[in-house]
């Protein structure tokens, strides 16, 4: 995908996260558009992109939120490494594997951020923050998800080059 592309969507995704879904969904649990991107883009489209998707976006979220540096740049590349892998042993047609993807990435990086932040010294209440804040947003990344690939299909139609014979 174009960077004159990639730049901009990951500004806009970063900024609604951090500044616009917290005025409109107080609380804790709220949709992850940045981990849904990577994750939905990794499915569709593969070829190393969402590594990368991932890493900038999460750098991004870095520059805009209060988590230590590097953390969601790592998570969120991670992720997005394993995705690429999944959209070139599965078929990008069955919906069923990017809301399965999703599922589990959201347990991924939401847990693994936590473990991350306790060993660095932040204190973390395991139960209430499995129950109240993963598991929510999980269900609600899932729900979430079908409209996401949607929108990266119709954008895939359109970046992915074609073969003219």
């Amino acid at each position: 995908m174009s960077p004159y592309l990639v730049v901009p969507l990951l500004v806009l995704i970063a900024l609604v996260q951090t500044t616009l879904l917290p005025i409109f969904l107080p609380g804790p649990v709220r949709p992850d558009l940045m981990l849904m991107l990577v994750v939905g883009w990794g499915v569709v489209h593969g070829n190393g992109q969402a590594t990368l998707l991932g890493f900038g976006g999460g750098i991004l979220l870095d520059l805009l939120s209060g988590t230590p540096f590097g953390l969601q740049a790592l998570t969120l590349g991670a992720i997005g490494f394993l995705a690429d892998s999944l959209q070139t042993t599965f078929f990008r047609s069955n919906i069923f594997i990017p809301l399965a993807t999703i599922f589990v990435a959201t347990l991924m990086v939401y847990i693994g951020s936590a473990a991350a932040l306790q060993t660095l010294g932040y204190p973390v209440s395991w139960a209430i923050y499995i129950f109240n804040i993963v598991l929510p947003t999980a269900i609600l990344n899932t729900a979430l998800m079908p409209f996401m690939y949607w929108a990266l299909r119709r954008l895939d139609r359109v970046v992915r080059p074609r073969l003219t014979w």
